[in-house]
């Protein structure tokens, strides 16, 4: 058996009508799936999502983890982290997809010990196709963005943000300047009706609620342009 170095974590509610596509995207690598885990929290969903899991309980590199009440993103992601058994761990929303090189790219840049690795995606919106080439941390969603898991334990893991992920970053980025930009585009983030932060007023309370926590300076680094690791 490989030693494995990556767990995708995916937190899932109610998101069957995704769920699948994105299944089939994380299982149907370039790579073996004996280099990699995959780790699923179902947040107690009421559709069929746990249904769909069950087509692929054959993977053996496939755990699915079962709240029994609903916790919420943030207690999810952290449950996931630390049921994780690998060095690294990246997200993977269940609404979207990745590239069949998705996780062979990671693992490669894995080795050349980096510990904020991130690539380039693709934004779907309705039948448009957006490429998004990451100049600063603020074009950074939450997925395709791999880090070590001792440095998330230290710092905390996710806290009760609306954007979860800057906080998270801003926090992480204060641990480590070993930053890698992976220029290809290995991420298919899906835009659609159910997508908070399309929402004006949403990134006006998101915003706020950053300002309270972060000081002035920190944030002014999400505007800035991404700082890279030299080889």
């Amino acid at each position: 058996m490989f030693k494995k170095k990556l767990t995708i974590i995916i937190c899932s509610y109610n998101n069957s009508s995704y769920l699948k596509k994105c299944l089939e995207s994380i299982f149907n690598q370039s790579l073996s799936q004996n280099y990699y885990n995959v780790i699923l929290v179902d947040d107690k969903s009421e559709d069929n999502s746990l249904k769909i899991t069950k087509q692929y309980n054959d993977k053996k590199n496939f755990t699915v983890i079962k709240n029994h009440k609903n916790i919420g993103l943030v207690k999810s992601c952290n449950k996931a982290i630390k049921s994780a058994n690998t060095k690294f761990i990246v997200r993977v929303d269940s609404d979207d997809y990745v590239s069949n090189k998705f996780v062979a790219t990671f693992l490669e840049n894995i080795n050349k010990k980096y510990d904020f690795i991130f690539s380039n995606y693709k934004v779907l919106k309705k039948k448009k196709i957006t490429n998004v080439d990451i100049v600063s941390f603020k074009d950074l969603i939450s997925c395709s963005v791999a880090m070590n898991k001792n440095i998330l334990i230290k710092i905390g893991g996710y806290k009760n943000f609306l954007w979860e992920e800057y906080d998270l970053y801003l926090r992480y980025l204060t641990k480590t300047k070993k930053i890698l930009k992976i220029n290809e585009y290995l991420y298919f983030y899906r835009y659609h009706q159910s997508n908070m932060t399309r929402l004006k007023s949403w990134k006006v309370k998101a915003w706020k609620e950053l300002y309270k926590t972060h000081k002035k300076s920190a944030l002014q680094k999400l505007n800035t342009k991404i700082i890279l690791s030299s080889k």
